[in-house]
């Protein structure tokens, strides 16, 4: 174990606390005064105490409650290691022979207190010489025992902070290059339109700075409230509707009491955006996006669907899991491990349903009242 001397400001908070060395000396001062009524109980010897017995027991067990705390500071301070042992020892060899002879002192002059009538005489509380230094030994690999565990619970809070931040790291990640990817596709839609009809292209260069307001101003957090999502998706649709004109139809129907859950941030764009190229762009006729939420035995959902072909063979649901919706399905396991689950799925009435559940959660202060749009047609 590498040799870590504690500095003076630790030691203090490393001692164990001021109850619990009192509340345990206690049960050994009591132990050692009810042992000859144990012997005699159960082992027929002849009681030779006297309730005087536990008060002698019980105020050497407080000594020792002063005593601990300096033994327990020696220990911590001056430890057995490889550099350090011989002047370990020639600190702890005469703090435990001086420990030792204080106890005999304290116990001989206590004895004289309890027992004026018949004192004892020096030499017999020399008895406990040998068990004095057991007590001191005893004390000190407690000390030991307790830098091990704080040495042990520290290791572990640090893994664990250590794993926090990774976790943070990584999802800050993942949602980096969701926006990136999102930005990409949005000047590229917009390049296409610029000579074709300026006007539209006008109108999507304004609606994006929008987008990129409501970027920034979620860019540090990773959840928001559905009704910020929601906020962020309709801008972003807005572009879609500018673009395709009237080959795309869009309705969102999103139940009252989910606009105040916390959603991940930028959770539904990358989903309808792959509904919108992979699903609905390739359609002759009228695209259809359907946006909806409801709350279901604690739990959101949020469901994208569109009138597309749909998957028509096991590979294609791969084909269609782009670049956000794998960040979205890796953020959503970062975030919410097994409780979250996304799921592209055939629609009963063709095309495909993107599914997300999460735990709902509401959000601490109420997303803002806006006006219900149950179901909105944007032509």
């Amino acid at each position: 174990m590498p040799d870590a001397t504690p500095s003076p400001a630790d030691a203090p908070r490393r001692w164990p606390r001021a109850r619990s060395l009192f509340l345990f000396w206690t049960v050994v001062g009591l132990f050692f005064g009810a042992r000859p009524y144990i012997n005699h109980f159960f082992f027929g010897i002849p009681k030779v105490t006297s309730p005087r017995s536990f008060v002698g027991n019980l105020a050497d067990a407080y000594y020792w409650a002063l005593l601990c705390l300096p033994i327990f500071w020696l220990g911590l301070r001056f430890r057995f290691t490889r550099r350090k042992w011989p002047l370990s020892v020639a600190v702890h060899v005469p703090a435990a022979l001086a420990v030792g002879l204080s106890s005999v002192v304290f116990n001989w002059k206590l004895g004289g207190v309890l027992w004026p009538e018949n004192p004892a005489p020096f030499f017999e509380y020399f008895r406990s010489f040998y068990f004095d230094i057991q007590w001191y030994v005893a004390i000190v690999g407690a000390a030991y025992a307790f830098d091990y565990y704080r040495r042990f619970r520290d290791r572990e809070v640090h893994a664990a902070r250590m794993d926090e931040r990774l976790a943070e790291a990584r999802l800050e990640a993942l949602k980096m290059q969701i926006q990136p990817h999102f930005l990409f596709n949005t000047l590229h839609t917009i390049s296409e339109l610029v000579h074709e009809d300026p006007d539209a292209a006008e109108r999507m260069i304004a609606r994006l700075g929008d987008l990129l307001r409501l970027t920034v101003d979620n860019a540090q957090t990773h959840e928001v409230t559905l009704a910020q999502e929601m906020e962020f998706l309709e801008a972003y649709l807005e572009i879609q509707r500018t673009r395709f004109h009237d080959r795309l139809e869009v309705m969102v129907n999103v139940e009252p009491e989910t606009r105040d859950a916390m959603v991940p941030n930028l959770v539904l764009q990358p989903l309808v955006e792959n509904a919108i190229r992979h699903g609905t762009a390739s359609l002759g006729g009228t695209g259809v996006i359907l946006v909806k939420t409801v709350r279901e035995n604690g739990r959101l959902r949020m469901e994208v669907h569109d009138n597309g072909r749909g998957p028509q063979t096991d590979a294609r649901p791969r084909q269609r899991q782009g670049v956000g919706v794998r960040n979205t399905r890796a953020r959503l396991e970062q975030m919410y491990g097994p409780e979250a689950r996304l799921e592209l799925t055939h629609c009963p009435i063709g095309g495909t349903v993107a599914a997300v559940e999460i735990p709902f959660r509401r959000a601490a202060v109420p997303a803002p009242q806006r006006a219900a749009h149950p179901v909105e047609v944007a032509a």
